[in-house]
């Protein structure tokens, strides 16, 4: 098979413009300059413009797959799709013209109908047995699912919520269902206190995501400080913190605010109801995030 490859590159044969002798599986003639083989440029132009389409797309769905995990890769990754686009709109289908080799004249509604015309795109798919398409896909599809829910539903609108406020800068909160995957509990998990940060801004960014998520119903939503669950309140009570507040009923959810929890995984007792109001919200704050050594001066600003 190579001999006669070789054999038939060997062939010459003269060029259709100058008349040269050139040999038969030539592009481009060596002495004219001009494209001899117009299908075989075709088809290269159309093998680079469906690579580069492939590739676009691999690039614009990893790039929105990526914006619900780390938003600069998701944007740098559609943008270098859009780039590719670009690219493969610019790549010409046809050979040039030239003034032996002269093109019919079109107009340009139809050039521009040849240039974007785009080509199938054929993503290959390993072929797996359907015992193993159920026992990995099934999983996977769940993880990635789950994971997006957790994302959208829930820690968006807590990012939305430190983006708002500049008093949140440094805070950071991780809000997302019990586990990942229990969608009739939410943890909402105070990770890091940034040092200009009060206690009634950390009360604050709370109270504005029960504000965020009040439309939705929980059974009950845990409050932890770096992944311990300290307190936890049933969903009705945190919906209707999300309402007092969004009424600006600062009274409720200040002073009545600590008695709605229930103290979880410690015997320190819940504020009795000889407590004042303003020591319970202080021995609250104590409890979930004042006794780490980071937070102590935080609590004790209080």
């Amino acid at each position: 098979m190579a001999t006669k490859k070789r054999r038939a590159a060997d062939q010459l044969a003269p060029c259709k413009f100058c008349g040269s002798e050139i040999p038969q599986s030539s592009i481009r003639c060596r002495q004219c300059s001009e494209i001899v083989n117009d299908e075989f440029y075709r088809e290269r132009a159309q093998r680079t413009r469906s690579r580069i389409n492939y590739a676009s797309w691999v690039a614009y769905i990893f790039g929105l797959g990526a914006l619900l995990v780390f938003r600069p890769v998701g944007l740098v990754s559609i943008a270098a799709g859009l780039l590719l686009s670009i690219l493969y709109y610019a790549i010409p289908v046809e050979p040039p013209a030239s003034k032996n080799n002269p093109r019919p004249r079109l107009s340009l509604w139809q050039r521009i109908k040849q240039q974007v015309k785009l080509e199938r795109v054929s993503i290959p798919i390993p072929r797996f047995p359907k015992r193993k398409i159920v026992f990995i896909g099934t999983p996977l599809i769940a993880a990635i699912v789950g994971y997006s829910a957790n994302v959208i539903l829930l820690q968006q609108p807590m990012n939305a919520v430190l983006r708002e406020n500049a008093a949140f800068n440094g805070m950071e909160v991780s809000a997302h269902y019990q586990y990942y995957m229990v969608p009739d509990v939410v943890v909402y998990d105070l990770r890091t206190i940034g040092v200009r940060q009060t206690p009634i801004d950390v009360h604050t960014a709370f109270l504005e995501f029960a504000k965020k998520v009040r439309d939705k119903r929980y059974q009950r939503v845990d409050l932890s400080y770096r992944g311990t669950t300290k307190f936890s309140i049933d969903g009705a009570s945190f919906h209707k913190l999300g309402d007092e507040y969004a009424n600006r009923n600062f009274d409720y959810v200040l002073y009545k605010f600590p008695r709605l929890f229930h103290r979880v995984g410690a015997p320190a007792p819940a504020p009795s109801s000889s407590m004042s109001d303003r020591d319970a919200l202080l021995q609250f704050h104590r409890q979930w995030y004042g006794d780490d050594h980071l937070t102590r001066t935080v609590a004790e600003g209080m």
